[in-house]
C-alpha cells in the first residue's frame, strides 16, 4: 500500500499524506475495547469514517466488536479512489436494504451508531435493513478513542500549526487602515491555502458551519453571534453570521485573529491580537491578564486533572486579576470554556469546561482565555498544546503579546 499520493497545486508537490495499516488497526481495537455489549458499529459521518478507514469517500464503515475482527468499508463513490485511499478491504456498496446479509450481521443484534450526527433517515433505513436490531448511541467511544492522538497524528497536528503562524504571521505585511475585514481575512487565508490548508474548517455541531477563522477588528469581534465559541462577529451574510465581515479597520483597536491551520484534515488552533497603534491602557492590561490566565491553564493541564477542574482553574485566576466580568465573554453571555480539544474536527475532547473530561497523555488541546467587551472588542489569546506526562508543550509558537503595526 502506498503511504502517501502527491498532487501538484500552486507549482509545488502538495502532500495527500495516506493512514497507515498499523494507525487504521490501532484505532479499530481502541474502539473495540469501548464497545462492551455491542456487536459492531455502523459509522457513516465522513470524518469518522476516514479517521476508521483511512478514507471520506461516500459510504461506511463497519467494525464489528470480535478483538481480531478487520472493519469492512464499503463505498458508494468513489470506489476507485477509496481503494487507493484504504489500506483496509474496500466493497462496493449498492443498497443499505442489503445491509445485514453484506456485513453478516446476527439477528438481534446491538448495532452502534454515530446517533450526535447521524441524519434521521440515515437511521430510518438502518433500522429498516437490519430489521429486529438494536440500534444504540455509540457517538460518545469514538469521540473518546478520537481524543487521544498518535505520533502519526501529532505529526500532522504540528504541520497544521505551522500552516497556521505562516498564515497569522503574515498579517503585519497585509494590515492596513481603512481595509476591511474580509479583506485582510483572504490575504491571510490565501497565505495558508498556498502551504496546503484544505480551506475549511470540521465542526461537529449541528448547524455550526465555520470560516476558516474569526478575524474581526474593534466592537465587531465582540458582536454575538450562535456559534459556540468565546466570538462571533457580524460576518459576511445572513445565513454565515460570524467571522470576518465588511467593516473597515481603524487605528488604535483591537484587531482578533483566531484561525484554525490545516494540514492533511489535522486542526491547530490559534489567536493573536494586532493593531495599528497602541490600544488603550486597559485593553493592554486585560491582555496581559489573558496570559496569565493560560498560563495557569497551562500549568494545570496534566494528565489525571479533569476538564472542570481546569475550567475552575481558570475562572478562578480570572476573578483574582479582577476580570471575571469579562473572561469568556460579558455576564450572562459566557462561553462556559476555556479550551477544547482539536484534531481531525476542532470541537473535539477534552472540553476545559463543567465537564468531568479526563485529561490523558497524548491529547491535543486549545486553551483560549478571552477577554470580551461588547462595543470595544477583544483581547486574548489562543494556542493549542499537547499533553505529556511531564507536563504541556506548545505547539503553536508565534509571539503571544499584542503585536504592534
Amino acid at each position: 500500500m502506498k503511504q502517501r499520493m502527491t498532487e501538484k497545486a500552486g507549482g509545488a508537490d502538495m502532500e495527500l499524506v495516506l493512514h497507515p495499516r498499523s494507525e487504521i488497526d490501532a484505532r479499530t481495537k481502541g474502539l473495540q475495547s469501548r464497545m462492551e455489549d455491542l456487536d459492531g458499529a455502523i459509522i457513516f459521518q465522513s470524518v469518522d469514517m476516514l479517521y476508521f478507514s483511512g478514507t471520506a469517500q461516500e459510504g461506511l464503515v463497519y467494525v464489528p466488536s470480535e478483538p481480531e475482527a478487520e472493519a469492512v468499508v464499503m463505498v458508494r463513490k468513489s470506489l476507485e479512489r477509496a481503494r487507493e485511499e484504504s489500506p483496509l478491504d474496500v466493497r462496493p456498496l449498492r443498497s443499505l436494504k442489503n445491509l445485514k446479509a453484506d456485513l453478516t450481521i446476527p439477528d438481534g443484534a446491538r448495532i452502534g451508531l454515530e446517533l450526535d450526527v447521524l441524519p434521521f433517515n440515515n437511521y430510518a433505513r438502518v433500522k429498516a435493513a437490519l430489521g429486529d436490531a438494536e440500534l444504540v448511541d455509540v457517538s460518545e467511544e469514538i469521540k473518546q478513542v478520537r481524543s487521544v492522538k498518535s505520533k502519526f497524528e501529532i505529526r500532522l497536528i504540528r504541520a497544521a500549526a505551522r500552516i497556521l503562524e505562516a498564515g497569522i504571521g503574515s498579517v503585519p505585511e497585509h494590515l492596513r487602515e481603512g481595509m476591511t475585514e474580509i479583506e485582510l481575512a483572504a490575504r491571510l487565508e490565501a497565505e495558508m491555502r498556498s502551504l496546503g490548508h484544505q480551506g475549511s474548517l470540521r465542526f461537529r455541531r449541528f448547524n455550526h458551519d465555520l470560516p476558516l477563522g474569526h478575524l474581526m477588528a474593534g466592537p465587531n469581534a465582540a458582536y454575538p453571534s450562535y456559534v459556540a465559541s468565546p466570538t462571533g462577529g457580524v460576518g459576511p451574510s445572513l445565513l454565515q453570521p460570524q467571522g470576518p465581515g465588511f467593516r473597515k479597520i481603524k487605528r488604535n483597536e483591537p484587531v482578533l485573529v483566531d484561525y484554525g491551520g490545516v494540514y492533511n484534515g489535522y486542526i491547530a488552533d490559534e489567536t493573536r491580537i494586532f493593531s495599528l497603534g497602541r490600544l488603550p491602557e486597559d485593553l493592554e492590561e486585560a491582555h496581559a491578564a489573558a496570559l496569565e490566565v493560560e498560563r495557569s491553564v497551562a500549568e494545570a493541564l496534566r494528565p489525571g486533572n479533569s476538564g472542570r477542574e481546569i475550567y475552575e482553574i481558570s475562572e478562578s485566576r480570572g476573578e483574582e486579576l479582577g476580570y471575571s466580568d469579562a473572561l469568556g465573554g460579558p455576564l450572562g453571555a459566557k462561553c462556559g470554556f476555556v479550551g477544547h480539544g482539536v484534531g481531525l474536527e476542532i470541537d473535539e475532547y477534552p472540553v476545559l469546561g463543567p465537564v468531568d473530561h479526563e485529561i490523558l497523555p497524548n491529547m491535543t488541546v486549545a486553551v483560549e482565555p478571552k477577554m470580551i467587551y461588547p462595543g470595544v472588542g477583544v483581547v486574548g489569546i489562543e494556542d493549542t498544546f499537547l499533553t505529556t506526562d511531564s507536563g504541556p508543550t506548545r505547539l503553536t509558537r508565534l509571539p503571544q503579546e499584542i503585536w504592534r503595526v
